[in-house]
């Protein structure tokens, strides 16, 4: 390679190297004031967020608890409980004073039942 062709691919790498420095730092700085900027703004939207929340909290304390309205359990005391092992359905079966009864399906897992 001639010395004036290396010579100037030289100079274009330095060249190249430059421009991509000051890109770099360019970029950097901007990123840098762009979150200046953004931090007045992001503490507003944090402060909107807690007062938001606060409002939710004080509907959730006000607010009238909700019954279980589910009838796996009847109301009342229990008359009696059985557990039946050994069969095709392993349960426990609770009596309840009213009449009801309710099933509760076991399974046996490493040597502990489990109902439920």
């Amino acid at each position: 390679m001639p010395l004036r062709l290396r010579t100037t691919c030289r100079h274009l790498s330095s060249g190249a190297l430059a421009l991509f420095t000051l890109g770099l730092l360019s970029s950097c700085q901007t990123t840098a004031d762009r979150s200046n900027s953004d931090a007045p703004s992001q503490a507003q939207a944090i402060q909107q967020l807690d007062a938001r929340l606060k409002r939710l909290e004080q509907r959730l304390d006000t607010a009238a608890p909700v019954p279980d309205e589910g009838d796996r359990v009847p109301p009342g005391p229990i008359k009696s409980i059985t557990f039946r092992s050994g069969t095709a359905d392993d349960r426990v079966r609770i009596y309840w004073a009213n009449g009801e009864r309710s099933d509760l399906p076991c399974t046996l897992e490493q040597g502990t039942w489990a109902c439920g």
